[in-house]
């Protein structure tokens, strides 16, 4: 009985042990991160389409082929101080009323902080694309007023770094809803758009 007991109080003594030492590493590694958040101050990174343009925007209702030249200028502004940015996916996914009709990746790159760099692309191409009845109308309302709405969304990959500290992969996506102007018509000029960002991307 007596040795039973001992033993009792020697296991409760190394769980009270085990448990004290776990605390104090949560408690450090807890102090850690408030020390990282509090230097580094992460701030959002902003993400606009400056200029968008279309050289030719050609739906083919008899071979549903679409037939576009889609010229973007994408601007990513690292607002944080202290804080560098790479990028390792930059993809661009184009969409007429929920259709898709291009992916493309832009050119990866690192970005300072407090730095504002913007990307030109030109998505050109031909397509198969499936329009319904309700579609092909907007897309010949659309045509005569010589501005389409595109929906581009941006698949991105991403680390932070400041100094020897690189975070992991960053995932999410942002979501630019555009009007854009084709080139031979009369209508206005495109308009700077800011583009939302969510915390996942969605294909």
């Amino acid at each position: 009985m007596g040795k039973f007991c001992c033993c009792n109080c020697i296991f409760s003594c190394v769980c009270a042990c085990i448990f004290q030492i776990l605390c104090v590493i949560i408690v450090i590694f807890s102090i850690l991160i408030l020390a990282i958040w509090l230097i580094w101050r992460p701030n959002k990174v902003y993400f606009h389409v400056s200029d968008a343009s279309l050289a030719k925007f050609d739906f083919s209702p008899s071979t549903t082929t679409l037939d576009y030249d889609l010229n973007l200028n994408f601007e990513i502004r690292n607002s944080n101080e202290k804080i560098g940015v790479k990028y390792e996916l930059l993809e661009a996914k184009s969409n007429f009323h929920q259709k898709k009709f291009a992916t493309t990746n832009f050119e990866l790159f690192s970005q300072d902080s407090k730095n504002t760099t913007t990307l030109h692309q030109e998505i050109k191409g031909q397509t198969d694309i499936q329009l319904g009845d309700r579609e092909k109308s907007d897309y010949e309302d659309e045509k005569k007023n010589g501005a389409f709405n595109i929906y581009t969304v941006f698949n991105v990959q991403m680390r932070l770094k400041s100094g020897w500290i690189t975070t992991g992969k960053i995932k999410f996506t942002v979501g630019c809803g555009l009007r854009v102007p084709l080139k031979s018509s009369n209508a206005s000029a495109f308009q700077r758009t800011n583009c939302m960002v969510f915390p996942s991307w969605v294909s």
